[in-house]
């Protein structure tokens, strides 16, 4: 029984979750990042991770998990490491953004939970993922994607473009530059504020 309950823990799992949370959030995010390192996470050149960092899966997140160079991540932040986890460089990722590989295919009526699958998740460079954002597995997000809050993920996403909603679908396409992410802004101007308009009695 001791060996069945302890079979998932992972000391460098329980580390990196205890470094990532020890620190405040938003403050000593060189320090927490630094020490992530040398826990040996995969943590490319000036990535800053700003909150916790939690990894659950049966995978090993030294090998199956990858974050570039230039990566801002907010967190909290879940990975579930079942299959390879990539994120590519100039990728910001905001609050509570959950990452899965692994779900289950659709079984018979007497049990609806069957067999688990996994597939890996890839996240393009220079990607946004707002907060609370669920990546299913299997999915590729573009390079310059912006990914709603919110949005749950089952697709993959083309590169440059909006998409939202649950499940997550393209709501516009993004302009490119060379290799230069071109800010946009609503062409059509929000209507100005008004104040309600009060029914008056009829004399």
């Amino acid at each position: 029984m001791a060996r069945e309950e302890l079979e998932p823990f992972r000391a460098g799992r329980w580390a990196t979750h205890a470094v990532s949370s020890a620190l405040p959030q938003f403050c000593f995010n060189r320090t927490r990042s630094r020490a992530l390192r040398t826990l040996g996470l995969r943590l490319g050149e000036r990535s800053l991770l700003m909150g916790p960092l939690r990894i659950t899966g049966p995978g090993d997140s030294a090998e199956l998990l990858s974050i570039g160079e230039d990566v801002v991540i907010t967190g909290p932040l879940h990975v579930d490491v079942g299959a390879r986890v990539a994120i590519g460089d100039r990728t910001y990722i905001g609050h509570d953004v959950t990452l899965l590989t692994v779900d289950h295919e659709i079984a018979s009526g007497k049990q609806r939970c069957g067999e688990p699958q996994a597939g890996p998740i890839t996240i393009g460079s220079g990607a946004w993922l707002g907060s609370k954002v669920i990546v299913l597995p299997g999915v590729t997000i573009g390079d310059g994607a912006v990914v709603a809050a919110g949005a749950v993920v089952t697709r993959d996403v083309p590169a440059n473009t909006i998409v939202g909603g649950v499940p997550a679908r393209v709501l516009r396409e993004l302009e490119f530059e060379g290799s230069t992410h071109v800010r946009t802004r609503r062409t059509d101007p929000l209507p100005p504020l008004r104040a309600p308009e009060i029914a008056t009695p009829s004399k």
